[in-house]
């Protein structure tokens, strides 16, 4: 039921967003919102259903700190 609720709010907003999206270039923005709202709505149901996600905390983890703890043992921390 919680997955439901989220996903029409995120429609809805959608449909808010959109509207108040005109002039020159409000396609690109659309789909730039879109994707953007698909992303969030993607984290949120994750974090619903418990199911482990990709996200930028996960490229971090992956890649930036061991290259951190590489540099630093290389600098004699």
């Amino acid at each position: 039921m919680k997955i439901a609720i989220t996903l029409i709010l995120y429609v809805l907003g959608f449909l808010w967003g959109c509207r108040r999206l005109t002039g020159r270039g409000a396609k690109l923005q659309r789909l730039w919102f879109g994707c953007i709202l698909a992303w969030c709505a993607y984290v949120n149901i994750c974090g619903i259903t418990e199911t482990p996600h990709f996200s930028i905390a996960t490229l971090y983890t992956a890649i930036f700190q061991p290259a951190g703890r590489v540099i630093i043992e290389w600098l004699g921390g």
